[in-house]
């Protein structure tokens, strides 16, 4: 009965990415392919790098609007023409179009078609050319054919054809009856089923579990713009309707973005034609379904380079219920999958190409939203298409229409109560322990000096991400988990006042208090000893103790005063190093010996800086502070002598080294914007690991240093992130109950918010 109500096979169709191809010019026999948003120019950041020297910076760009791709002039110096035609405004681009820039000629098509005349078709504000007969070539000589001869071919086609026919009635007739005498059942007539040489697959059986009574309820071919399906973007992520497509981008690593059908079912065989247009292989795509909210829902995962994957997220947590698998049955190469979901009951099962892949059992959503996701791992990139969506579900099934209001560039909103499920509460924070409320007068210091001036600037809150892209992105093939631990200060604005907390790194899971009232933690390599700096009114200055200390009270205040901060165990002997401001003037950096804090000199004088740590060897320690009227990062031996300045911008901040001794990554307003930076330990090859409108703050090493863990405002949320050394493969971690950044009350002189704070990551 399935096979009847499934009808034809679904066709697979050519790429939805058109590509451009140099035929004169620099750059001739180059193809490039189109994303959503392609530049042109001479400038190496752009997406069609051209080596012509009348083309300019920025010349052109190409881009899909409203489901048309169009070319745009960005002011270049020798113009944009289509087809010989100067271009004044947007112009829609048709397969065969050929776009020159200078002297570089470029063809616009879509793979798999034919190269076609031009059909430049000129907008409002670009005139149209008046149409000129084409006329044979000098000399040439046309025939026409007699009407007699074209008669007789005809009569001849016609007679062939019809023999062909009647053979064919034959064979399929007498297929038929063996069919049957073999005990099968007879072919169902499908005179309808359109031939088609393109690749295709055959619909699969239906699963075993589903029943005999499905109907199609609902399919799309995305042919119309308005078919219910978002056009929504934001800074990291754009779906689209293109070229009778659905279209899902992601620019961003370690980040997924959905849409969705906005109908509500329980049990469902639903079938979708999917094709990976670019991005890396190993990044995936596929099929949401019994989708309840942004935390609720099952997802069936491909790759471009050919494994599976089958999860679901409850409330806000990954479960895998099939790992990656690698399939032969699933295409590879950017070719298209014909993927399939049968859901009926708690039993589902996964299809790819018409071979069933898995079935398994699982009751923890009985119904929901369906859609389809593009989603990024380690590499940032990744643009799918969707055609040719179709939903089975039993005939005493209802499709329930949920009602969604959808704004440009943000997400949908699920507004009808009754198909949403009940909101799930905040994750809590444990209260910190009670903070007298007697105060305490704070001395009153100096400025700093004006070159470090910069670093006291507060953050900025990026705009958060819509409701249908989200960093809560399965493990990608073969990653584990990040292991160990991460201690990090929180501001509590309504106290006023900051206080350290400690949590697993990989998902913020047992999150505990570890000292209220305090901040700038520190922890010993080894993850034993624990040092901050308090700011409760009868206990002030620096303090350490063991980690787990069962009476906390029984902490060692090593130094009283209340300008002392940013405490740091080296990684050979335990011995601290700080920096304080109780002279009254810049900071100095101190250490301590036989139990007392003494300042570090060089050449008798002392070593002025702040925010110093250790090098593996204990050996050196780096700190932020100003050498021969230059301000940055500084590199010293813990004698003072061979002082190396290895950044040159004064609010670079933050220093830590890397645990092999090779690098140092920093803090730093430099390019405007708090960003983290990474400097060889001779200061050579300086680089910027992020690049992000957000706030990103904060740098420590993971323990066996093949990461960076980060505090980072992105998404209008401060949360803790990790990254690989070169700054690639950006993951968001967990998200924290408030912020690193605060004025504390009882002393605002001494406290100048998150630039001197502290995190650490121990095993």
């Amino acid at each position: 009965m399935a096979d009847n109500i499934h009808g034809a096979s679904t066709q697979a169709t050519a790429s939805a990415a058109p590509k451009l191809e140099v035929t004169r010019g620099e750059n001739i026999g180059e193809i490039f392919k189109v994303s959503f948003e392609t530049s042109i120019g001479r400038e190496l950041d752009n997406n069609v790098v051209l080596l012509d020297a009348r083309a300019s910076r920025y010349h052109a760009k190409i881009f899909l609007d409203n489901g048309q791709w169009q070319v745009i002039d960005l002011n270049s110096a020798n113009g944009t023409q289509v087809n010989g035609v100067t271009v004044s405004g947007p112009v829609t681009l048709k397969t065969g179009d050929r776009v020159t820039l200078g002297e570089t000629e470029l063809l616009f098509r879509f793979p798999g078609t034919a190269e076609a005349g031009p059909a430049f078709a000129p907008t409002a504000a670009t005139p149209a050319a008046t149409p000129v007969p084409i006329a044979p070539p000098a000399g040439a000589i046309t025939k026409k054919r007699p009407r007699l001869a074209w008669i007789a071919g005809g009569v001849i086609l016609f007679v062939c054809f019809a023999a062909v026919f009647v053979l064919y009635i034959a064979s399929s007739r007498f297929a038929g009856e063996e069919s049957v005498a073999a005990g099968g059942d007879a072919p169902a007539s499908d005179s309808g089923a359109a031939q088609d040489s393109s690749p295709q697959t055959d619909v699969p059986e239906a699963s075993s579990f589903a029943p005999e009574d499905l109907t199609l309820v609902y399919e799309d071919d995305f042919s119309d713009s308005f078919g219910g399906w978002d056009d929504a973007f934001d800074q990291y992520t754009r779906k689209v309707y293109g070229n009778n497509r659905y279209q899902i981008e992601v620019q961003a690593s370690n980040l997924v973005a959905w849409g969705l059908a906005n109908r509500d079912v329980a049990d469902f065989e639903l079938e979708v034609e999917a094709k990976l247009e670019d991005g890396d292989q190993k990044n995936s795509y596929g099929v949401l379904f019994r989708f309840q909210d942004r935390e609720n829902f099952y997802r069936f995962d491909i790759s471009g380079d050919g494994y599976y994957l089958f999860s679901k997220f409850i409330d806000g947590e990954w479960s895998t219920l099939i790992d990656w698998t690698q399939s032969q049955f699933i295409n590879t190469g950017g070719a298209p999958n014909i993927l399939k979901v049968s859901a009926f009951g708690p039993n589902i099962a996964l299809w790819a190409n018409g071979q069933q892949l898995a079935t398994l059992s699982d009751d923890a959503l009985a119904h929901g939203n369906f859609g389809f996701f593009a989603g990024t791992f380690a590499e940032p990139y990744a643009w799918v298409s969707y055609d040719n969506l179709k939903l089975w579900s039993p005939a005493s099934t209802e499709l329930t229409l949920i009602p969604t209001a959808t704004r440009s560039g943000a997400a949908i909103v699920v507004v009808d109560a009754a198909v949403s499920p009940t909101p799930l509460p905040p994750t809590s924070t444990p209260t910190p322990e009670p903070v007298s409320e007697e105060s305490e007068s704070p001395v009153a210091t100096p400025a700093v000096e004006a070159a470090l001036a910069a670093t006291e600037e507060p953050t900025t809150t990026p705009v958060p991400l819509p409701e249908y892209a989200s960093r809560d992105q399965t493990l990608a093939r073969g990653e584990a988990p990040a292991a160990g631990r991460i201690v990090f200060p929180l501001f509590d604005a309504e106290r006023d006042t900051y206080d350290i907390y400690i949590a697993n790194i990989s998902d913020g899971s047992d999150l505990q208090l570890v000292q209220a009232g305090a901040s700038q933690p520190a922890l010993s390599k080894d993850g034993v000893d624990f040092a901050y700096r308090s700011w409760l009114p009868d206990r002030r200055g620096l303090f350490a103790r063991k980690l787990t200390a069962d009476d906390k009270s029984q902490s060692w205040r090593f130094d009283p005063f209340f300008e002392s901060a940013g405490p740091q165990f080296s990684p050979i002997d335990k011995s601290l190093i700080y920096f304080s401001r109780t002279s009254g003037r810049e900071p100095a950096v101190y250490r301590i010996v036989d139990g007392e804090g003494q300042v570090m000199r060089r050449e008798g004088a002392p070593i002025q800086g702040k925010s110093p740590k250790w090098s593996p060897d204990g050996r050196q320690f780096v700190y932020s502070s100003c050498l021969g009227g230059t301000c940055g990062i500084i590199l010293s031996s813990v004698d003072g002598a061979n002082p190396t300045l290895l950044t040159n911008h004064p609010s670079d901040t933050n220093p830590e080294i890397a645990p092999d001794g090779s690098s140092v990554v920093f803090m730093s307003e430099r390019a405007g914007n708090w960003e983290i930076y990474r400097v060889d330990l001779d200061g050579s090859d300086l680089e910027a690991l992020t690049s992000d409108s957000a706030s990103d703050g904060l740098p420590t090493w993971s323990p066996d240093g093949s990461k960076i863990a980060f505090v980072s405002n992105r998404d209008g949320e401060w949360a803790i992130w990790d990254m690989n050394p070169d700054g690639s493969n950006k993951r968001r971690h967990f998200a924290l109950d408030g912020s690193p950044d605060g004025v504390v009350a009882i002393d605002p002189p001494n406290s100048f918010g998150w630039v001197e704070e502290n995190i650490d990551w121990i095993p």
